[in-house]
């Protein structure tokens, strides 16, 4: 979900309500991952869902894979509680 300008994890439930930032960067690259990393401001209050590499607070080589609208994403917050 998309708050603040922020990611939070709803799944998987052992990364549920961790804060996380995406970037197109490849996990060993020599940038830091700020470089590429990607805004998530403008899905302000939507579910995402991203595929890519978990670390240290980060999704690394992230593909956005689906985003939901108003009414999916409200059915979502519900689902999952948060």
């Amino acid at each position: 979900m998309v708050k603040d300008g922020k990611i939070t994890v709803l799944y998987p439930e052992s990364e549920a309500g961790n804060v996380v930032r995406l970037t197109e960067m490849p996990l060993q690259a020599a940038l830091p991952p700020e470089a590429q990393e990607i805004s998530v401001k403008k899905h302000e209050g939507k579910a995402i869902m991203v595929e890519g590499r978990y670390s240290g607070g980060w999704i690394y080589s992230t593909e956005m894979i689906d985003l939901a609208g108003p009414i999916l994403s409200a059915l979502v917050l519900k689902v999952f509680n948060r």
